[in-house]
C-alpha cells in the first residue's frame, strides 16, 4: 500500500544552512538519555551512496499501536530505537520485514547535525489521555511539537527537528478520539513532514509483516528510527531493519552518460589508428 508522494525542492545550500541552525539550537540541559539504541550489524550505523545497513531485533507485538492499555499510542521502553548517519544527498529507504508474528510499524525523525540525544523523562509532566507520561507512552505519528513528542523535541525535552514519515502495517486504524495523545495513526505509508529541509517527497509501502518508508534526496545528517508491533492480537517476533541509500536518478543519468562517451571514444580509437596506418 502505497500513499501520498510530495515532490518538494530546496537549495541543498540552504537546506545545510537550517540544518547546521537547528543542531545549534538543539543543545538543552534537559535531555537525560530516556531511551536508549539498539545496535547495527558491525556497529555500522553509517549509510553511504550505494550502501545497505542492517540490524536484526525481536519485536513486541504492539509496541508502536494497537495496545489498547495505552489507548492504542506507541510505548517506547518496549519497542526498539536506532539512530543512523547518511553521509551523502540520496534516495534513502528504511525497511522492516518481520516474522510471521511481527506486523511492524516505524517512524523516521531528523536531527540535523547531531545523534538523538534520547529526550527526556517525563518532560513538562506530559500525560496521555490514558494516564501515563512519556516517553512509557508517547506519539510516535505526529508533528514535533504536538502533544506526546515534547519530551524528544528540539529545544524541549530533546533535540529531534522533525518528524518526516512513518508506515504501519496494521491491521487497524485509529483516529484522534482513540488515541493517548489525540494523534492518528493509520495503515500504510505516510508523509507527516511539515518542511522540505530533510527530503523532497516520502513513499512507502506496507504488507502482512513489512514496513518501508523511502526518502527522495535524504539529506546528510542524523536521523532516528522508531520500530514496534502494530497488532495486539500477534505474537511478536523477529524482524530485520535494513536502511539503504541510492544515488538521485540524475547522478545516474550523468554516470551512464560519462560511461557511454567513454564507451563512443574507445570503439572508434581503432578505426582512427587504422585510418592513420593507410
Amino acid at each position: 500500500m502505497q500513499l501520498k508522494s510530495y515532490h518538494k525542492k530546496t537549495s541543498t545550500l540552504a537546506s545545510a544552512v537550517i540544518i547546521s541552525l537547528a543542531a545549534l539550537a538543539s543543545s538543552n540541559v534537559h535531555a537525560a538519555d530516556a531511551v536508549s539504541f539498539k545496535p547495527w550489524v558491525g556497529s555500522d550505523n553509517v549509510v553511504s551512496l550505494g550502501e545497505t545497513i542492517t540490524a536484526n531485533e525481536n519485536g513486541l507485538k504492539s509496541a508502536y499501536t494497537g495496545n489498547p492499555n495505552l489507548n492504542f499510542s506507541a510505548w517506547a521502553h518496549t519497542g526498539d530505537w536506532f539512530i543512523f548517519q547518511n553521509t551523502n544527498l540520496a534516495d534513502v529507504s528504511v525497511t522492516v520485514s518481520g516474522a510471521a508474528g511481527f506486523a511492524p510499524g516505524l517512524t523516521v525523525w531528523a536531527t540535523g547535525a547531531a545523534k538523538f540525544d534520547g529526550g527526556t523523562e517525563g518532560f513538562a509532566s506530559e500525560i496521555s489521555a490514558a494516564g501515563f507520561g512519556t516517553p512509557h507512552s508517547f506519539n510516535a505519528t505526529g508533528a514535533i511539537g504536538d502533544t506526546g513528542t515534547l519530551w524528544m523535541a528540539n529545544g524541549q525535552g530533546g533535540n529531534v527537528i522533525e518528524t518526516l514519515g512513518y508506515a504501519v502495517s496494521g491491521p487497524a486504524a485509529f483516529t484522534a478520539a482513540d488515541t493517548g495523545w489525540g494523534e492518528t495513526v493509520f495503515t500504510g505509508a505516510h508523509d507527516v513532514s511539515l518542511t522540505n529541509t530533510f527530503e523532497n517527497g516520502v513513499t512507502g509501502s506496507t504488507s502482512a509483516n513489512l514496513a518501508s518508508l523511502t526518502f527522495n534526496d535524504l539529506a546528510p545528517g542524523w536521523y532516528t528510527v522508531y520500530v514496534g508491533g502494530t497488532n495486539h492480537a500477534s505474537a511478536g517476533g523477529a524482524f530485520a531493519l535494513t536502511v539503504s541509500a541510492v544515488p538521485e536518478a540524475e547522478t545516474w543519468a550523468m554516470l551512464l552518460a560519462g560511461l557511454g562517451l567513454v564507451g563512443w571514444r574507445l570503439r572508434r580509437s581503432p578505426t582512427a589508428s587504422c585510418e592513420a596506418a593507410a
